[in-house]
């Protein structure tokens, strides 16, 4: 008996699994009779009248699917683990080794499968928009090997992300240093920043190494 059978039906696939992920459905649903209808025309020489609406909006509507299928696989962590360079980010993250991020990670804090994307996506539509254009910016320097080892940060963590969820916690709002006056404008105006003072690093230097080439 293997460990995900033993441990029964809840635990047996990968977090996040339970339940149906239509946005991978969804694109072969629309793309079967897409398929169909350019099997057709290429049979007969030519498309059918009747279909000539549907031979040019479901190979749209399939791409459209098709591409955001391929943006909500890019938020998962398996995604931004697949670089062999996040192979040590990600041991510590998963090792709940005391850094912030692994902290977050093994204690069910932020959505399992979307653990990296949830932190560094930002706050907001636009930070949707940056962390894709920096995901993009990102697979470019590994193609390309333009990228210099221990990785650093590019400008400040946008605390925003922390003080979306935390902000408005009774938890968070009951510690006595988070009630100070100055703190908070500090804060709010981003002076200070949450890791490297109060709290820990997101994740340790020694994690920003980069790993070995894929085996």
């Amino acid at each position: 008996m293997n460990t995900a059978t033993a441990a029964g039906p809840l635990f047996a696939g990968p977090a996040g699994a339970n339940g149906t992920d239509w946005s991978a459905i969804l694109p072969i649903l629309v793309a079967a009779p897409a398929m169909v209808i350019l099997v057709v025309t290429f049979v007969r020489g030519r498309m059918p009248t009747a279909l000539t609406g549907a031979g040019i909006l479901l190979p749209i509507a399939a791409y459209g699917l098709g591409s955001l299928q391929v943006m909500e696989g890019s938020k998962r962590v398996s995604f931004c683990g697949s670089c062999h360079v996040m192979t040590p980010i990600m041991r510590s993250v998963e090792s709940n080794d005391g850094s912030l991020a692994s902290t977050h990670y093994t204690r069910g804090l932020v959505p399992h499968e979307q653990a990296c994307y949830t932190c560094h996506s930002g706050y907001g539509i636009w930070g949707t928009a940056d962390a894709k254009i920096a995901g993009l910016r990102h697979m470019l320097n590994t193609v390309t090997g333009d990228y210099d080892l221990p990785i650093k940060k590019e400008g400040s963590f946008d605390i925003d992300s922390c003080l979306g969820c935390h902000a408005h916690v009774p938890a968070f709002r009951a510690v006595p240093v988070h009630r100070n006056q100055e703190l908070q404008e500090q804060l709010v105006s981003h002076e200070l920043a949450c890791t490297g003072l109060c709290h820990p690093a997101a994740h340790p230097a020694s994690a920003l190494t980069g790993g070995g080439p894929p085996s």
